[in-house]
């Protein structure tokens, strides 16, 4: 039986999205270094379309060789405010 083709991927992503793409712990943490990262190249939100474009982030990524988007820059020492919040 024939494998079924995988579904493209949207070119279009969210903030939650980029974070994850960006190995951030959460949005939040992508928000916060946002300004930041579009000083150093990254591609802004498409306009009209709320969202980022999935190719030109990863060329940003390839190009800039994943140097500027580091995960918070340190690992968690605790729990994040959501996390306080719900437990």
């Amino acid at each position: 039986m024939k494998a079924l083709p995988r579904p493209p991927e949207r070119q279009v992503i969210s903030a939650e999205e980029v974070a994850r793409v960006l190995n951030f712990r959460c949005r939040r943490s992508f928000d916060d270094k946002r300004a930041n990262l579009e000083a150093e190249g990254f591609p802004k939100k498409l306009p009209g379309l709320n969202g980022w474009s999935r190719p030109a982030i990863m060329r940003w990524l390839e190009s800039n060789g994943g140097s500027a988007a580091s995960n918070d820059d340190k690992p968690a020492t605790g729990p994040t405010p959501l996390e306080r919040r719900f437990a």
